[in-house]
């Protein structure tokens, strides 16, 4: 900066440099909340620590221990394809608003998890965190069951009490998964059935990094899962789709993949993990990207920043594949103007840009018609 103070009074001219294009906020953070082997002091219960690798986690908190699901999870999202994660220590359940406090402050989170916490009332406090932060989400275990169509049974019951408002940032998952035991002697290797969401966390990075948050996180494989603590079939996975509970299937031949993508909303806007992700992942980038409006005069010329800014964002977006149209202008649309901003709206130190979207939905269903032939131009269906 000049120092204006030891110069002669005088007109000098500082160049400003413009804004530039929006850059994406990043999508594969995850925070990941649940007991430890070496708990931190009262002090550091509810604190989020950055871990980047495991030997950081273990140095921090210890390794693996019997009955605690957090490392496996941690293991699981480093395996997966996740490179940060943010470590909230609690001593259980009732810590959970503690351990939400605390990852308000962390801007970065993008995903949120508690590995093999089931209680309704902790997760559905997790979905409204992620819904009053507007930039993460929510993936959660779905309680062990065998008999999960029963309607009295227990993950019929979970899926039933996390209906609410908010259930456009949560997406539930099942089954639980088999991988090898870290804990059993070398000389007797074993397994062990472990909740999905850190590894599900770990596979939502890794297509992130590969494709892109518009992309499905599904007919991905979960890597370390050797099997399943429960084999659906398809009639089975039909049902749960429906319910918006996501499945963990084993086809022939194949390791464990993800195998569903929506969210616990049932409003059909929101029904798909990476809709509501990749709106979570424009709202955020452009909220970062056009701090420099604030307090700049309002006038059309801050209108007509604000437009060329957010829509250049967008149209590479779009341009990634994440927005539906043949061109930018079916993709989305910006609109500053007047009608939006008229003088009592200016006066009161306000500016609203309104943004519409075509989000990419995925291919749930693949439908293949069949037929017979004759040569002409039509076929016989059988």
């Amino acid at each position: 900066m000049i120092d204006y103070e030891s110069m002669a009074p005088g007109v000098y001219i500082e160049e400003v440099t413009p804004a530039g294009p929006i850059a994406g906020a990043g999508t594969s953070t995850a925070a990941l909340i649940g007991t430890v082997a070496n708990p931190p002091g009262a002090g550091g219960l509810g604190v989020p620590t950055l871990v980047t690798n495991w030997t950081q986690y273990v140095t921090a908190f210890g390794g693996y221990k019997a009955g605690l699901d957090l490392p496996y999870a941690l293991w699981g999202f480093f395996q997966n394809g996740g490179t940060r994660a943010y470590v909230v220590p609690i001593k259980d359940a009732s810590g959970m608003p503690e351990a939400l406090d605390g990852l308000t402050r962390e801007p970065e989170v993008s995903l949120v998890c508690a590995p093999g916490l089931t209680d309704v009332t902790a997760l559905g406090t997790m979905i409204k965190h992620c819904e009053d932060m507007r930039d993460r989400f929510a993936v959660l275990d779905g309680v062990p069951d065998d008999a999960p169509l029963k309607a009295d049974g227990d993950l019929q019951k979970q899926r039933a009490a996390l209906k609410s408002s908010s259930a456009a940032y949560g997406a539930l998952y099942w089954p639980w998964i088999t991988i090898r035991d870290p804990l059993a002697p070398a000389d007797k290797p074993g397994l062990v059935d472990v909740p999905p969401s850190g590894h599900i966390a770990g596979v939502m990075a890794r297509s992130d990094n590969r494709v892109g948050v518009h992309k499905a996180p599904a007919n991905e494989s979960v890597r370390g899962a050797l099997d399943l603590a429960y084999l659906l079939n398809d009639v089975e996975q039909g049902a749960l789709n429906h319910l918006h509970i996501n499945a963990i299937r084993r086809f022939p031949g194949g390791p464990p993949v993800v195998w569903g993508a929506r969210t616990l909303s049932e409003d059909t806007a929101w029904r798909f993990v990476n809709v509501r992700r990749l709106i979570c992942y424009l709202e955020d980038s452009i909220i970062q990207g056009v701090r420099w409006a604030v307090f700049a005069p309002n006038n059309t010329t801050l209108w007509k920043g604000l437009e060329r800014t957010i829509s250049e964002f967008l149209t590479r977006v779009w341009e990634a594949g994440a927005l539906f149209g043949r061109t930018a202008k079916e993709a989305f649309y910006v609109k500053i103007d007047e009608e939006l901003n008229p003088p009592a709206v200016r006066q009161a130190g306000q500016v609203f840009v309104e943004i519409g979207v075509q989000p990419t939905g995925p291919a749930e269903f693949v439908v293949l018609r069949f037929g017979l032939w004759d040569g002409g131009g039509r076929i016989t269906e059988g």
